[in-house]
């Protein structure tokens, strides 16, 4: 398929354009792991990394763009496919800021006029094959897994001991 040859931008290009030249109401799949080949995974209410075992499959993330903020910037919602959980950025007991799943449909977020900062992602892709998530509420911290496996996904700085950068690949298999 064509538009598996696409780096990360150019899907969120795509997702912009169609959703904006039509009137989608499903959001769009993505597989995302991270540089050590770990995959999100939700358990427990937690979004986890971990590796991809033969018998498991892998939390695919729903995408829609966010069209209250600077487009040119591509600000995405990220959830969990099914609608019904979203990824927020919140501010934790230490003032870090800490990942939460919030049950919320992602398609009410699209709907929504306010900017929405706190379900706000931009991706940042410097080689093309990869990209970081950085959140709209907390300039400067990223989406990021621990080195080890079987660990909550959360937020760091780039250049810390966690991992930033993610791989992703759109899933065409999941229908609503």
């Amino acid at each position: 398929m064509e538009s598996q040859k696409r780096n990360m931008n150019e899907e969120l290009e795509a997702l912009f354009h169609a959703f904006k030249d039509s009137a989608i109401e499903e959001p769009w799949n993505f597989k995302i792991w991270d540089t050590d080949q770990k995959y999100f995974f939700f358990v427990n209410n937690q979004l986890i990394a971990a590796p991809l075992y033969c018998d498991s499959s892998e939390q695919l993330v729903a995408v829609v763009p966010n069209v209250n903020l600077d487009q040119k910037k591509l600000p995405i919602f990220l959830g969990l496919s099914g609608k019904t959980k979203v990824l927020s950025c919140v501010k934790s007991d230490k003032d870090d800021p800490q990942l939460v799943i919030v049950d919320k449909n992602i398609m009410d977020l699209y709907r929504d006029t306010r900017e929405l900062k706190n379900f706000s992602f931009f991706p940042t892709s410097s080689s093309g094959k990869t990209c970081c998530f950085e959140s709209a509420a907390f300039p400067g911290w990223f989406l990021s897994t621990s080195l080890q496996p079987n660990k909550p996904v959360n937020f760091n700085i780039r250049g810390g001991t966690e991992i930033t950068v993610f791989f992703s690949q759109k899933s065409y298999k999941v229908k609503f």
